[in-house]
């Protein structure tokens, strides 16, 4: 069966195109969670970010996201040598949990693109995507163009896709997952 992969960037809404995934009982793999669980509980992730970060960045085995936070925000070269840690190790969590479908804001950066067949893209527009990530973090408008500016750009994201699902709040989102899944060969989950 082929391997899909759903990326795109921060607001673009696509935790709630892989919800509707699941509704159709396409269980999706997420990269974000996973990164979360894995770091919480692998002692040798926690031994490696230890001596990455410092002993802080775990309180009673813990992680500390505001030391990990200010770590990685200090350079391009923490947040590469956290990734070093942390990637790999989501990868292969991904490849033992059978799934065949996953969710990945960082799918090219990381090179999790190399681990599916086919990449859908959920694209919004900015000032949409700038709405929901205030709506829903309570976060300034300069703050969340901040964090959009720090992500690969969206149309570099669409140009090394398969597909491209436009969640704009208007575009019919079954219609478009019907027609990709219909692309890909899997008209027994249509709705």
């Amino acid at each position: 069966m082929v391997k899909v992969a759903v990326t795109g960037g921060i607001g673009c809404g696509k935790s709630y195109v892989c919800k509707l995934l699941g509704e159709r009982d396409i269980r999706v793999y997420d990269c974000d969670r996973a990164a979360k669980r894995i770091m919480a509980s692998s002692l040798k992730i926690q031994d490696e970010l230890r001596k990455l970060v410092g002993d802080s960045v775990y309180s009673d085995g813990v992680l500390n996201k505001a030391v990990l936070a200010a770590f990685l925000l200090k350079s391009e070269d923490n947040t590469t040598a956290v990734n070093k840690i942390v990637h790999p190790a989501v990868a292969d969590d991904f490849v033992k949990s059978g799934d065949k479908w996953m969710e990945c804001a960082i799918l090219f950066s990381s090179g999790f693109d190399k681990l599916v067949d086919k990449v859908i893209c959920v694209t919004a527009p900015l000032e949409v995507r700038v709405e929901r990530i205030i709506q829903r973090d309570g976060i300034t408008r300069e703050k969340a163009l901040e964090w959009i500016d720090k992500q690969q750009p969206q149309e570099q994201m669409v140009s090394l896709s398969d597909y491209e699902i436009i969640n704009d709040g208007e575009a019919d989102l079954e219609e478009q997952i019907d027609s990709v899944l219909t692309s890909l060969g899997l008209t027994d989950v249509l709705k």
